[in-house]
């Protein structure tokens, strides 16, 4: 067979050109494929091959991966793209510990950054990489730099040009320069509407911030007035346009009305500063934290962008806040994994900032080594009648408080089960941990939300997994630090904290807990416990399920079913607080005044004279109700004192108004322990309210008062129809008020 030259030369030219397109395009889009597999699934090494990725992409898909993996990726700002986001009384992460961290470094991602805002297109992630950049830069003490790559994506033009321009504003304000600021906010207000309907508001909220600052609190409040009377007519605009938008309220529309109720109540005040440093106990800063300064509305969410106080530490740790509207506000960090690494920040849930007119507060942040435990650990299995837990001492140290874990259908479950320990081990009666009072969970089965049975057992489970830490306070009850937390190497991660309690086998009543089969092991415990009146675990187990069964069903009567189980179980343990607790509270609840004194006098010896500020307040609520109003008064001031919370001060002033406290008196106890706590709308202002009350009580006092003190018996006796009829708009907001406390 003979074969033409020509032939040899296409077939080469064609190998040559399938080679080319093997090399130059289906290999890099292959590489790319599991680049970005292995970056996203947070595989080891997936960062450095979605960076040779890019590097190797063509000019146009290299933007696009800039774009999608780097800038937009995580978040839409750099302040919301953090590994774990800690504040008072809450953790959260995005990804697992065990994952290599998605978050780019600012040295891997700086270049790419400055690419994408001189080449990339005039979009939403050219706004995001520029105020990336210029957080970045101000984290470096560069504010010149930070202004101007600000100015420079403004200048290039497109949809996001004003936006650019009012994050300048932004910078501006932080710097201290609210004059330029202000300019650019006033620029911003001459621009034609923006389509995006949170846009004006976010000039409004800046503006008004400025205001304050400047001691104008009621201009602030005109501007924000204006701004929500627009807003509110172009969504009415709008819905009449697209009725599909149903009630969809734009955020920044909720952010206006929480701003105006902080102005209301800061009409005569000034802007004030809050600063402060994120450091380790070592003295190491550290560098590009994200600081939250967030509102008592705000706690409820995860961190949101329009928040008005989100910084970066610079490179001293340092950050800084100013033009804070007065009122109260908790402190929120965001991490990478690699600085909570073997670290923990010891805040505690009630930890508030109270900011006051032009007050210029400090609030340094320490993180703290995490607690290295000794026993028991690794899975270890106990078969003894007592167990022992141990842990390295913690300098400065009071007490200890050891906890417990559970898994649980929906996750996990975690409760005390001894506070005040004095030494850095304990050792445990198997017992009190069969006793210790655990949560549990639900499930739904055929569309009916049923108890999951399993869950009941707490540690009485052989064969269930457990885990336990420890916290270590100080002599004036605030946390030093915790065993648990984020422990993702070698060096950090150390012993781990499960193990099994094999000291008993499960009952035939346990076994059909396990089956799910409730009501069969009710009636299996009671058998048992007939047969042998010692037999605690069923005793324990038949008044579980019976105020279990009570909380599901909202039943008082399966509740008191629970009582004589109770009080048989004291009397085999009556040190047992949890049931001392719950008998109090029953018989509380029947007015059984003698029988709840009994059992709370028990709870506090078997305490050592110690207890909580929730405890403390429904036994200050108990005295009130039998009109003890002096003693019930020194029990609720004491559990204010160690409840910084303030739930229950509504029930602490209406002891204070019917004992005969002045209205001025009782309306400043109400601004001394303001009532803060995690609700949307807010907690309620009872400083208002009792000023509204006094107020309304100006007609006539002595009338007024005789009404105030009638409605108030009502309200203690749980009369509440009665208490409403009073009549009078102010006298029935605080009893509506008043009614909430819990």
């Amino acid at each position: 067979m003979t074969v033409k030259v020509k032939h040899l030369v296409l077939a080469a030219l064609l190998l040559g050109t399938a080679l080319s397109v093997l090399q130059f395009v289906v290999i890099p889009k292959l590489q790319v494929r599991a680049a970005v597999k292995d970056y996203v699934a947070g595989a080891p090494g997936g960062k450095k091959a979605m960076l040779t990725a890019i590097d190797r992409a063509a000019p146009t898909q290299r933007l696009e991966l800039i774009r999608e993996y780097m800038v937009s990726y995580v978040d839409a700002t750099s302040l919301r793209s953090f590994d774990v986001y800690v504040g008072p009384g809450s953790t959260y992460a995005f990804g697992q510990g065990h994952e290599e961290s998605r978050v780019w470094s600012w040295e891997e991602k700086l270049p790419y950054l400055l690419e994408y805002v001189s080449e990339g297109p005039a979009d939403s992630s050219r706004y995001s990489a520029a105020t990336q950049l210029a957080e970045y830069y101000m984290s470096e003490g560069l504010s010149a730099e930070a202004l101007a790559v600000l100015e420079k994506a403004e200048e290039r033009g497109g949809n996001w040009r004003t936006k650019l321009a009012l994050e300048r504003a932004k910078l501006y304000a932080r710097l201290g320069d609210s004059g330029e600021a202000m300019r650019l906010v006033e620029r911003l207000e001459a621009e034609p509407p923006s389509v995006n309907l949170d846009f004006s508001g976010e000039v409004a909220q800046l503006k008004a911030q400025l205001l304050v600052g400047e001691g104008k609190a009621d201009a602030a409040l005109q501007a924000v007035d204006r701004e929500l009377k627009a807003l509110e007519e172009r969504i009415a605009e709008e819905k009449k346009k697209f009725p599909e938008m149903g009630e969809l309220t734009p955020a920044k529309l909720e952010e206006l009305r929480l701003l105006r109720r902080q102005l209301e109540k800061a009409l005569d005040g000034t802007g004030a500063t809050v600063s402060g440093t994120v450091k380790r106990s070592d003295g190491q800063p550290l560098a590009r934290v994200g600081v939250f300064l967030r509102r008592e509305s705000d706690v409820y969410h995860s961190i949101a962008d329009g928040e008005p106080y989100q910084i970066f530490t610079d490179a001293q740790g340092r950050y800084e806040f100013n033009n804070v509207v007065p009122g109260s506000y908790q402190l929120y960090l965001g991490l990478p994994f690699e600085q909570i690494d073997g670290w923990t920040w010891p805040t505690m849930k009630d930890d508030w900032i109270k900011v006051g007119s032009g007050d210029a507060l400090t609030e340094n942040v320490t993180m703290r080594p995490l607690i290295d435990i000794q026993e028991p650990v690794n899975g270890a299995e106990l078969t003894g009648s007592t167990v022992k837990f141990s842990w390295e001492p913690v300098e400065g140290a009071s007490t200890y408080t050891l906890y417990g874990t559970i898994p649980i259908e929906s996750g996990t479950s975690s409760m005390a089960i001894r506070e005040g320990v004095a030494q850095s081990e304990i050792e445990l009666f198997a017992e009190d941990l069969y006793e210790t009072e655990t949560s549990y969970s639900f499930r739904d089965v055929d569309g009916k939300h049923e108890l999951d049975s399993a869950s009941l057992l707490g540690f009485s489970n052989p064969e269930l997994r457990y885990s336990w830490y420890v916290e270590a306070y100080d002599k004036d009850g605030r946390l030093i630090t915790r065993s648990n937390g984020y422990r993702l190497n070698e060096d950090t991660i150390g012993a781990l904290p499960f193990f099994y309690l094999k000291e008993r086998a499960a009952t035939a009543a346990d076994r059909l807990m396990l089956d799910g089969r409730l009501d069969e092991a009710l009636a299996e415990y009671k058998r048992a416990h007939e047969a042998d009146p010692l037999d605690r675990h069923s005793l324990n187990m038949i008044a579980r399920i019976y105020s279990a069964k009570a909380s599901l069903a909202r039943s008082d009567e399966l509740r008191a079913q629970a009582i004589p189980y109770l009080e048989a179980l004291l009397r085999l343990a009556p040190g047992n607080r949890n049931v001392l607790f719950n008998l109090f509270d029953h018989y509380d609840k029947r007015n059984e005044w003698i029988k709840a004194e009994a059992y709370y006098e028990r709870y506090l010896a078997a305490g050592g004279g110690e207890t909580d500020g929730y405890t403390q307040s429904l036994y200050a609520t108990f005295l009130m109700k039998q009109r003890r109003m002096d003693e019930a008064i020194v029990q609720f001031r004491e559990a204010l004192e160690r409840d910084r919370s303030h739930r229950f001060v509504g029930r602490y002033l209406a002891a204070e108004l019917y004992a005969g406290a002045s209205f001025g008196k009782v309306a400043e106890l109400a601004a001394a322990y303001p009532e803060r706590g995690p609700y949307e709308s807010g907690p309620p202002d009872w400083r208002k309210l009792v000023e509204t009350l006094s107020a309304e009580s100006e007609e006539n006092p002595d009338d007024y008062r005789e009404l105030l003190k009638r409605a108030l018996e009502a309200s203690f006796d749980g009369d509440w129809q009665t208490a409403d009829a009073a009549g009078k708009p102010a006298l029935r907001a605080f009893i509506a008020a008043l009614r909430k406390v819990d």
